[in-house]
């Protein structure tokens, strides 16, 4: 055994000790250290030693980021009736979902929240302008006109502006006030104004029931990312604000929660929400105040934090007073790319390789902006597959394993561009998705981070993919209803969807509408829907019913501002056009489908991951929201530290700082042995900041570029 290998085990060693003694401590260690290994040793340990050695029917929580994390941590440990691995809103869920009282108050606090920030929203200007303009009869009048012609609305909404515009003034049912033509001389303020009010007269009505105590629970729904407070249902943030808020009223919660969980584990903790670590933290209080035996164990990383809501190096602040157990051996890479990742993190933690051994690897960075940035690109990628397999086979690899890449991709273009779904992401681009966000409403693997719209097309397209490969279950396709479903009846409706054309989406959507209306399928189908699309039953009672549910969410998606009737079509028709072979694609990227020996993957789709060979396109920006990201990091780095500390007294320019590089570090960090890292811009300002890390870099030169130099 190696001199760091005893080290690794007398610091597994003293989180033992921690625990015997029900001291809250955190775990930080760089990436490759092994945290889930010591995570996986402590939770074994916690449980022979502390819940079945003394025979307490007292369980084990274990909370972490993301499903996939969930069932890696609950394969490495075993089948445990001991352990409860979850994610924090799974186990939140559990925990407090009993307190349906105390939920209801909550429930009713946030509808009066909504109601009023709904007020001061009708009064904001920019927003509503007409509405604000009117005076306090004109306001009566219209939202009397307005609660009168509600399926009216429901029922145009889906137009564009001028259709929209004209189905109103056209419209002789009702009596229209005398300035409504000014209300609507622009339809995006109006559907707004009216969306707004819709809204609150649901909420109002929602509170009456709840009042009048017809309403007696409220829900935790995990399948949407979207509250539906009217309907009694909230979804993933507003059941951590919840949670927070029951912990702080009722201490008894806290008193629940020990006597169940002693033990509390958080894995990942640098990517927990605030409000999680707000609520450990009130438990933690009440346990030392009331001198009860319980602890919690923070394992993670403030380097790897990437996400805009994690906790990151702020965990300190709300949680202070823990024990920190500090570990900086790398089981992961070889000495080359340790080197880089630990100029790039530059803090407290510097790492060293576990087996001295690990000393093969490379590490090359390249610069080239003077051609068109997909063929530098793909001459990078195709350089690195020649060197790779011009080298051999590896010593721990086979020959498949030793020439795969694992290719880092900054912007979305050039994702979608490789894995060949560009078409599909330019029709999202030119949606109503903010830009910011299309990076994790479209392409995140996170399906609850997806747009809500989205995640209902990518749910249409996994459905056309498993019925096509026939590699699922009637289960998987049914679900909960399949009991209720004879055989001959699913594999009629089945056979159905699988045995006909099917090229684009609007074919699929298409193939679905026609079969609602066979009363021979029509029932089954809907179920399918209900399972797998997550529509309620009431979307699928008939073609007409499903197409309106659809065409409304892509328009809204779409054409939130569009005023033009042809261009509102135009943008719906982009996404029912879309070729299925497209769309299947980007379903694979979605799920991480491996189909060539070059993977690509965006930087955050790849935290946890490990890869042999791993290769990183660089760019000064990172999307328009981000203008100069990579180039003003570099900068940075090559200031002297009275630079560097005047730089930093801005607080958001060294947050933005921080973030870039611990996505810089995140990426860099998944080699195991081979890095390459490709620049697409100029890097004169830069090179002194980015040899600093990288060492000598060297230009990538294609014969077109040789010629033009």
């Amino acid at each position: 055994m190696t001199p760091n290998e005893i080290k690794e085990i007398e610091i597994q060693d003293k989180v033992f000790e921690l625990v015997d003694g029900f001291t809250s401590f955190r775990f930080n260690a760089g990436a490759g250290a092994g945290k889930t290994y010591a995570l996986i040793e402590t939770l074994k340990y916690v449980t022979i030693k502390k819940i079945i050695a003394t025979k307490s029917p007292q369980k084990i929580a274990c909370i972490t980021y993301t499903n996939i994390a969930v069932d890696e941590i609950n394969r490495r440990l075993g089948n445990s009736g001991t352990v409860h691995v979850s994610t924090i809103h799974e186990r939140l869920w559990e925990v407090i979902k009993g307190a349906q009282p105390q939920l209801l108050i909550c429930h009713k606090e946030k509808l009066i929240e909504v109601i009023e920030k709904n007020k001061e929203e009708l009064k904001n200007r920019d927003k509503a302008k007409f509405f604000v303009e009117l005076d306090k009869q004109q306001k009566q009048d219209f939202i009397q006109y307005i609660m009168q012609t509600k399926d009216f609305f429901y029922q145009s909404k889906k137009l564009s502006a001028t259709l929209f515009r004209n189905s109103y003034k056209n419209n002789t049912e009702f009596d229209k006030p005398a300035f409504l033509d000014k209300c609507l001389s622009n339809v995006e303020v109006f559907k707004y104004v009216a969306g707004l009010l819709y809204k609150k007269q649901r909420l109002e009505k929602c509170l009456v029931r709840i009042d009048a105590k017809q309403e007696k629970r409220v829900d935790y729904d995990s399948r949407v990312n979207t509250d539906r407070l009217h309907y009694m249902k909230f979804s993933h943030d507003t059941l951590l604000e919840y949670g927070l808020k029951l912990v702080k009223t009722y201490p008894i919660l806290c008193r629940i929660i020990i006597d169940k969980y002693p033990y509390f584990f958080i894995d990942e903790y640098q990517d927990t929400h605030r409000n999680v670590i707000e609520f450990i933290k009130i438990i933690h209080d009440y346990a030392i105040k009331n001198k009860k035996k319980w602890m919690v164990g923070y394992f993670g990383d403030t380097a790897q934090c990437i996400y805009d809501d994690g906790v990151g190096r702020a965990i300190t602040d709300i949680h202070g007073g823990l024990e920190d157990v500090n570990k900086i051996f790398n089981r992961r890479s070889h000495q080359q790319v340790i080197d880089v990742v630990n100029n790039i993190r530059d803090d407290e933690i510097v790492q060293v390789p576990i087996a001295q051994g690990k000393n093969n690897g490379s590490v090359v960075f390249f610069h080239n902006n003077y051609s068109n940035r997909m063929i530098i690109a793909k001459k990078f990628i195709d350089d690195y597959k020649a060197e790779l397999s011009k080298n051999g086979k590896s010593e721990c690899c086979t020959d498949s394993e030793n020439i795969k890449i694992n290719c880092l991709v900054l912007t979305n273009s050039l994702i979608a561009a490789f894995n060949d779904f560009e078409d599909v992401y330019n029709a999202y681009k030119s949606s109503a998705i903010y830009y910011d966000l299309i990076n994790v409403q479209v392409l995140s693997q996170q399906l609850e981070k997806l747009h809500p719209t989205v995640l209902t097309i990518y749910k249409l397209v996994k459905l056309y993919q498993d019925l096509q490969e026939s590699k699922v279950s009637y289960h998987d396709i049914f679900g909960v209803h399949s009991e209720k479903i004879t055989f001959s009846k699913a594999s009629l409706v089945v056979h159905e969807l699988k045995n006909k054309e099917v090229v684009s989406l609007k074919d699929w959507v298409e193939l679905i509408s026609t079969l609602l209306q066979s009363n021979s399928v029509k029932d089954t189908l809907g179920k399918m829907l209900m399972n797998r699309i997550d529509y309620n039953q009431n979307e699928v009672v008939s073609a007409d019913v499903f197409n309106m549910t659809l065409s409304s969410h892509i328009n809204n998606l779409m054409n939130d501002s569009a005023e033009n009737d042809d261009k509102a079509k135009e943008k719906i028709a982009s996404i029912l056009s879309l070729p299925m072979t497209s769309l299947i694609n980007w379903s694979n990227f979605i799920c991480g489908v491996e189909v060539d020996d070059v993977i690509y993957h965006t930087y955050h789709g790849t935290k946890g991951e490990e890869y042999e060979n791993v290769a990183i396109i660089l760019e000064r920006s990172f999307g328009n929201m981000n203008r100069d990201k990579f180039k003003n990091y570099f900068i940075t780095i090559s200031k002297n530290e009275k630079e560097q500390l005047c730089f930093f007294s801005d607080p958001k320019m060294k947050e933005k700082h921080i973030n870039t590089k611990n996505l810089l570090y995140v990426a860099c960090s998944r080699a195991i042995k081979n890095l390459r890292v490709l620049y697409l811009d100029d890097i004169s300002e830069i090179k002194e900041g980015i040899e600093k890390i990288f060492g000598p870099s060297k230009p990538l030169l294609t014969e077109e570029n040789k010629t033009s130099k």
